[in-house]
């Protein structure tokens, strides 16, 4: 998998001190940390990070010792730095915010230079800054590579083939879509689409029914590999009688779950995978195939 053997600790790089039973509480917690040290140091993660259909870390943190999160359970790996997201675990991190361990709380990522932030951050608590800034280098110019248009590969640009061709939408259940300030939509930015969402003004995430999704004429429209694979979406647009006939020529891309449940390193490949049906024929993403599919 390109880009994914990059991130993976090396025991041989140097390091400074640093805590030496770190505890992490969240799936996105667990795929940084395990970036960045070996899994010696790990005292204890989620169960979620063995499970490869959402995790990008699974067969590093084989071994590792997999725990409910609770505040008990914490206590037992007699951590040295405690680890968790803004939105999962508050009771326990909120009893050792008030101990005498090392606490890190992690918002959601919603941009690579969100997700740059937070391998610096747990770098330096970590005692592995040299290596999480070649991480982040080693993202950066593979966004490059990927969006040759921007810095960094951060942010829309306008391709002379993809020009006018590169509108899309990820949809969700339920009509949901991601728009502007959501992580989605700097995937979608940084593989060089036009997110039509945040054409429509919407803000984080939204609806958008049927009418107003064919009446946008959407060149792509995304999935994760989850939603993709859930009856209700397939009913709703993928196999809906109207969408069919309008827009017969849309093309549907399908990125893993995995790729987009936590902002990583490995979000490259979600980019990657977005950049590839972007160039993947000459006339961009129109076709004489109906409903045609990528992944």
């Amino acid at each position: 998998m390109p880009g994914v053997s990059k991130a993976e600790p090396s025991s041989s790089e140097p390091r400074d001190s640093g805590p030496q039973r770190i505890v992490s509480i969240n799936l996105c917690t667990d795929e940084l940390l395990l970036r960045l040290v070996t899994p010696d140091r790990v005292a204890g993660m989620t169960k979620f990070s063995d499970d490869p259909e959402v995790s990008t870390v699974a067969k590093l943190s084989q071994g590792v010792r997999k725990i409910p999160g609770n505040i008990e359970s914490v206590l037992a790996c007699e951590p040295d730095l405690v680890l968790g997201g803004r939105f999962n675990g508050k009771e326990t991190l909120h009893f050792f915010r008030y101990s005498d361990i090392p606490v890190l709380i992690f918002d959601v990522a919603k941009s690579f230079e969100d997700i740059y932030g937070d391998i610096r951050r747990l770098a330096d608590a970590v005692g592995e800054r040299q290596k999480g800034e070649r991480i982040i280098r080693e993202m950066q110019e593979d966004l490059a590579e990927l969006n040759p248009g921007t810095t960094h590969g951060v942010g829309p640009f306008q391709h002379p083939v993809l020009e006018g061709l590169n509108r899309a939408v990820f949809f969700q259940s339920d009509n949901y879509v991601p728009g502007e300030g959501t992580f989605e939509n700097a995937v979608m930015e940084a593989a060089g689409f036009r997110n039509i969402a945040a054409e429509l003004g919407i803000r984080d995430y939204g609806r958008i029914d049927l009418e107003r999704l064919i009446d946008a004429r959407p060149d792509v429209i995304i999935y994760s590999s989850e939603q993709r694979n859930s009856k209700t979406v397939r009913g709703e647009v993928l196999g809906h009688p109207a969408i069919k006939k309008a827009l017969p020529d849309v093309r549907i891309v399908t990125i893993p779950t995995l790729y987009l449940s936590c902002g990583s390193p490995v979000s490259v490949e979600a980019v990657r995978i977005l950049a590839k049906a972007a160039r993947a024929s000459p006339l961009g993403v129109g076709s004489s195939d109906s409903l045609r599919e990528d992944s």
